[in-house]
Protein backbone atom coordinates (compact mmCIF):
# COMPACT_ATOMS: atom_id res chain seq x y z
CA UNK A 1 0.00 0.00 0.00
CA UNK A 2 1.31 3.37 -0.59
CA UNK A 3 0.07 6.63 0.21
CA UNK A 4 0.11 10.37 -1.32
CA UNK A 5 -0.96 13.71 -1.01
CA UNK A 6 -1.87 16.58 -3.15
CA UNK A 7 -2.08 20.10 -1.43
CA UNK A 8 -5.28 20.78 -3.30
CA UNK A 9 -8.78 19.58 -4.93
CA UNK A 10 -9.25 18.90 -8.58
CA UNK A 11 -11.55 21.06 -10.26
CA UNK A 12 -14.80 19.32 -11.17
CA UNK A 13 -15.40 17.92 -14.44
CA UNK A 14 -17.49 20.63 -15.79
CA UNK A 15 -14.79 23.22 -15.29
CA UNK A 16 -12.42 21.05 -16.60
CA UNK A 17 -13.65 19.45 -20.07
CA UNK A 18 -15.20 21.23 -22.84
CA UNK A 19 -16.67 19.92 -26.13
CA UNK A 20 -14.89 21.31 -29.03
CA UNK A 21 -16.84 23.07 -31.57
CA UNK A 22 -17.40 21.12 -34.79
CA UNK A 23 -16.47 17.32 -33.25
CA UNK A 24 -17.96 17.86 -29.90
CA UNK A 25 -14.49 15.75 -28.45
CA UNK A 26 -14.05 16.42 -25.15
CA UNK A 27 -11.41 18.23 -24.37
CA UNK A 28 -9.38 19.87 -21.30
CA UNK A 29 -9.67 23.60 -20.74
CA UNK A 30 -7.37 25.55 -19.63
CA UNK A 31 -8.10 25.59 -15.62
CA UNK A 32 -7.89 21.53 -16.10
CA UNK A 33 -4.91 21.53 -18.10
CA UNK A 34 -3.19 23.73 -15.37
CA UNK A 35 -4.54 21.65 -12.41
CA UNK A 36 -3.27 18.17 -14.60
CA UNK A 37 -0.01 19.67 -15.33
CA UNK A 38 0.35 21.06 -11.33
CA UNK A 39 -0.96 17.70 -9.66
CA UNK A 40 1.15 15.58 -12.02
CA UNK A 41 4.02 17.59 -11.38
CA UNK A 42 4.17 17.63 -7.48
CA UNK A 43 3.12 13.66 -7.37
CA UNK A 44 6.25 13.25 -9.72
CA UNK A 45 8.31 15.77 -7.45
CA UNK A 46 7.07 14.81 -3.75
CA UNK A 47 6.88 11.07 -4.69
CA UNK A 48 9.41 9.04 -6.25
CA UNK A 49 9.28 6.24 -4.03
CA UNK A 50 5.91 5.76 -4.60
CA UNK A 51 5.78 5.96 -7.77
CA UNK A 52 7.78 2.68 -8.22
CA UNK A 53 4.89 1.29 -6.94
CA UNK A 54 2.63 1.61 -9.98
CA UNK A 55 2.97 -1.19 -12.88
CA UNK A 56 1.12 -1.76 -16.29
CA UNK A 57 -1.14 -4.38 -16.34
CA UNK A 58 -1.58 -4.62 -12.52
CA UNK A 59 -5.20 -4.00 -11.32
CA UNK A 60 -5.36 -1.32 -7.93
CA UNK A 61 -7.77 -0.56 -5.41
CA UNK A 62 -7.56 3.29 -4.57
CA UNK A 63 -9.05 5.32 -1.32
CA UNK A 64 -9.47 8.86 -2.32
CA UNK A 65 -10.14 11.26 0.32
CA UNK A 66 -10.94 14.81 -0.72
CA UNK A 67 -10.65 17.31 2.28
CA UNK A 68 -12.42 20.79 1.78
CA UNK A 69 -10.39 23.59 4.02
CA UNK A 70 -13.70 25.04 4.26
CA UNK A 71 -17.23 23.62 5.03
CA UNK A 72 -18.91 26.55 2.76
CA UNK A 73 -18.28 24.29 0.05
CA UNK A 74 -19.74 21.61 1.29
CA UNK A 75 -22.42 22.89 3.55
CA UNK A 76 -25.91 24.91 2.75
CA UNK A 77 -25.53 28.11 4.85
CA UNK A 78 -28.99 28.74 4.75
CA UNK A 79 -30.43 25.88 5.64
CA UNK A 80 -32.73 24.53 6.81
CA UNK A 81 -34.04 28.16 6.60
CA UNK A 82 -33.81 29.05 2.64
CA UNK A 83 -31.67 25.82 1.31
CA UNK A 84 -33.65 22.66 0.89
CA UNK A 85 -30.74 20.43 1.30
CA UNK A 86 -28.09 20.72 3.98
CA UNK A 87 -25.42 19.76 1.47
CA UNK A 88 -24.45 21.58 -1.89
CA UNK A 89 -24.41 20.34 -5.04
CA UNK A 90 -20.32 19.12 -4.66
CA UNK A 91 -19.94 15.59 -6.43
CA UNK A 92 -16.86 14.68 -5.46
CA UNK A 93 -17.09 11.40 -8.46
CA UNK A 94 -17.40 14.77 -10.63
CA UNK A 95 -14.01 15.64 -9.45
CA UNK A 96 -12.49 12.32 -9.39
CA UNK A 97 -12.07 11.91 -13.20
CA UNK A 98 -9.14 14.90 -13.40
CA UNK A 99 -7.44 13.45 -10.44
CA UNK A 100 -7.20 9.94 -11.75
CA UNK A 101 -6.13 11.52 -15.50
CA UNK A 102 -3.33 13.17 -13.24
CA UNK A 103 -2.17 10.04 -11.41
CA UNK A 104 -1.66 8.07 -14.44
CA UNK A 105 -0.16 10.91 -15.95
CA UNK A 106 2.29 10.96 -13.04
CA UNK A 107 2.34 6.78 -13.11
CA UNK A 108 2.74 5.84 -16.20
CA UNK A 109 -0.23 3.93 -15.64
CA UNK A 110 -3.89 3.29 -17.54
CA UNK A 111 -7.00 4.20 -14.76
CA UNK A 112 -8.74 0.86 -16.66
CA UNK A 113 -6.25 -0.48 -13.98
CA UNK A 114 -8.56 0.90 -10.92
CA UNK A 115 -10.96 -2.23 -10.11
CA UNK A 116 -11.66 -1.00 -6.90
CA UNK A 117 -12.33 3.19 -6.22
CA UNK A 118 -13.81 4.67 -2.93
CA UNK A 119 -14.18 7.74 -2.82
CA UNK A 120 -14.56 10.09 0.50
CA UNK A 121 -15.20 13.72 1.31
CA UNK A 122 -15.06 15.98 4.43
CA UNK A 123 -14.13 19.33 5.63
CA UNK A 124 -10.81 19.92 7.33
CA UNK A 125 -8.24 22.68 8.06
CA UNK A 126 -7.33 23.00 4.47
CA UNK A 127 -8.10 21.67 0.77
CA UNK A 128 -6.00 18.43 -0.13
CA UNK A 129 -6.45 15.06 -1.88
CA UNK A 130 -5.32 12.15 -0.03
CA UNK A 131 -5.10 8.45 -2.12
CA UNK A 132 -4.45 5.40 -0.83
CA UNK A 133 -3.63 2.38 -3.34
CA UNK A 134 -3.27 -1.04 -3.18
CA UNK A 135 -1.58 -3.41 -5.24
CA UNK A 136 -5.13 -6.32 -6.02
CA UNK A 137 -2.31 -8.98 -7.51
CA UNK A 138 -0.43 -8.69 -3.66
CA UNK A 139 -3.40 -8.24 -1.98
CA UNK A 140 -6.47 -9.45 -3.75
CA UNK A 141 -8.60 -11.08 -1.09
CA UNK A 142 -8.39 -8.09 1.51
CA UNK A 143 -10.11 -5.24 -1.14
CA UNK A 144 -12.91 -4.86 1.36
CA UNK A 145 -10.60 -4.58 4.73
CA UNK A 146 -7.98 -2.33 3.24
CA UNK A 147 -10.95 0.53 2.93
CA UNK A 148 -12.46 -0.25 5.85
CA UNK A 149 -9.19 -0.39 7.70
CA UNK A 150 -8.44 3.23 6.81
CA UNK A 151 -11.66 4.00 6.92
CA UNK A 152 -11.81 3.31 10.70
CA UNK A 153 -8.17 5.19 11.00
CA UNK A 154 -9.24 8.01 9.25
CA UNK A 155 -12.21 8.94 11.00
CA UNK A 156 -9.83 8.57 14.36
CA UNK A 157 -7.09 10.35 12.96
CA UNK A 158 -9.79 13.49 12.06
CA UNK A 159 -11.68 13.02 15.47
CA UNK A 160 -7.98 13.98 17.15
CA UNK A 161 -7.47 16.37 14.66
CA UNK A 162 -4.24 15.31 12.77
CA UNK A 163 -3.50 13.95 9.52
CA UNK A 164 -4.08 9.85 9.28
CA UNK A 165 -1.63 7.89 8.69
CA UNK A 166 -2.39 4.22 7.37
CA UNK A 167 0.81 1.24 7.05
Amino acid sequence: MIYIEVPSIPISANAAYAKKRGSGARILTEKGRCYKKETTNHIVRAYPQELKFFQKNVPYQLLVHFTFGSEVELLNKGYPATAESRYKKNDVTNRMKLFEDALCDATGTDDSQHFVVTLMKAVGEEDCTRLWAWNLEKEPHNAISNVIDTLLCISEAESDGVVPVVS
